[in-house]
């Protein structure tokens, strides 16, 4: 794999797999019973992932362990964790047990969901970190390159990628 491929991933159109994501465009009336359809701002936020809700000290250092955790996870394309790549956006947790992660991909039209999904799992609820995870796929902002940590680029130069 080279540079140019990494460059190419990061310059897709995000809006391509908009129709794969889990995230609901319609959003519930409950007074009448109906569904109605999501304003354009519902829709942005919904395409931003989930939203966090108030944290306790201990939800925040239990979100802490999972995104250590997810550190495990390896994007099969490039070979280093999602975590150093940039794709977490953000890791909470719901009434101390439940974890979720607002995550993106390189591409959103990535054929590795399924694969990602299962180290996630296998991470965080298999090491009894929480009883559950659940992972938003989000695509904004969109993943670029100049989201990887420095520790993802000292792993990419290690497998020598110029980054």
């Amino acid at each position: 794999m080279n540079e140019e491929h990494v460059e190419n991933k990061a310059t897709q159109d995000p809006t391509d797999a908009q129709a794969d994501t889990p995230v609901e465009s319609q959003s519930e009336d409950l007074s009448e019973g109906t569904a109605t359809e999501a304003t354009s701002e519902e829709q942005s936020d919904l395409a931003a992932g989930a939203l966090r809700p108030e944290q306790s000290e201990n939800d925040i250092a239990k979100a802490s362990d999972v995104e250590e955790y997810l550190r495990d996870v390896i994007d099969p394309e490039l070979g280093i964790n999602v975590v150093d790549l940039g794709l977490v956006y953000d890791v909470w947790m719901v009434d101390g047990v439940h974890a979720h992660v607002n995550m993106t991909l390189t591409s959103p039209a990535c054929p590795l969901t399924d694969v990602l999904e299962d180290q996630a799992q296998s991470a965080v609820v298999g090491n009894k970190i929480a009883d559950s995870l659940s992972i938003h796929w989000v695509w904004m902002p969109p993943w670029g390159p100049h989201m990887i940590t420095e520790d993802g680029r000292d792993q990419l130069r290690a497998l020598g990628f110029s980054v």
